[in-house]
């Protein structure tokens, strides 16, 4: 009887839940900076009293709405995700940014951040000039995130295309410049919103990450693989009042089990 509770001991110990507690046994999100969790603002004298506005070398920004409060709930829910950042933008730059937004603890999200790459950062394919961004430079995460499983990564980028296989990205969502209130004047012109509700939408994209979030990760853990999981999710059409309504009950309750379902 003793050998065979030794046996047993010694084949649970090679079992798949005793990786459980290796770094690369938990999820790694990777978020763009601009036109995803940042947007540029061009006039910002026509958005005076918003504390959000910020200047950073010579430009100013505006963070996403519920960016903070999405990171927060987010690491509440599933402490074993790693919040990453990645820019085509100057380290100084996205650094200063991520430091001039706070969690309600205080810390900011340069603070929190797993990692945050920058310019230098991206792997150059081309030098032609007049390419797309994204057809001369990619976001390589095999090359700076050497220890982040593809199957439990994912990139949130407004190009999709900056990803490199087997890594995979799913869109921001982000489409539109900022605009604090639908201006109907502006509809149909480049980067502008056609109607209320696109408006609504981009202004709450944050709600809509969040709620696909978090049904990815719960169903991760049980099949292991966050960005097929996170590509299934973006791919049923999310942009409704239904996710956005899961996305808010997770912001004002984010610290209910990962395990169990707002719906």
């Amino acid at each position: 009887m003793k050998l065979w509770l030794a046996i047993l001991i010694l084949i649970l110990s090679f079992q798949p839940h005793a990786q459980a507690t290796t770094p690369q046994s938990g999820f790694d999100i990777v978020f763009d900076i601009d036109w995803t969790t940042f947007y540029s603002v061009k006039n910002p004298e026509d958005h005076k009293g918003d504390r959000q506005i910020r200047v950073v070398e010579d430009k100013a920004y505006r963070h996403t709405d519920f960016l903070p409060e999405m990171i927060e709930a987010l690491m509440q829910r599933h402490p074993d995700v790693r919040i990453s950042f990645f820019s085509g933008g100057t380290k100084s730059r996205n650094e200063t940014l991520l430091s001039q937004v706070h969690l309600s603890d205080g810390r900011s999200l340069l603070q929190i951040a797993h990692r945050v790459f920058s310019k230098e950062n991206l792997q150059v394919i081309s030098q032609d000039e007049t390419l797309a961004f994204p057809a001369r430079f990619k976001k390589n995460l095999s090359l700076v995130m050497p220890e982040a499983l593809p199957a439990r990564t994912i990139l949130i980028d407004d190009q999709t295309d900056f990803a490199v296989k087997p890594h995979k990205a799913v869109s921001s969502l982000g489409i539109f410049d900022y605009f604090k209130s639908f201006d109907p004047s502006m509809a149909g012109k480049p980067y502008a919103p056609a109607s209320l509700e696109a408006w609504s939408m981009e202004r709450n994209k944050a709600l809509l990450w969040l709620a696909m979030l978090d049904t990815a990760l719960e169903n991760a853990r049980v099949h292991g693989d966050l960005a097929s999981e996170a590509q299934i999710q973006w791919n049923q059409r999310p942009q409704n009042r239904f996710t956005l309504e899961k996305g808010r009950i997770l912001i004002a309750r984010p610290k209910a089990p990962a395990c169990g379902r707002v719906f």
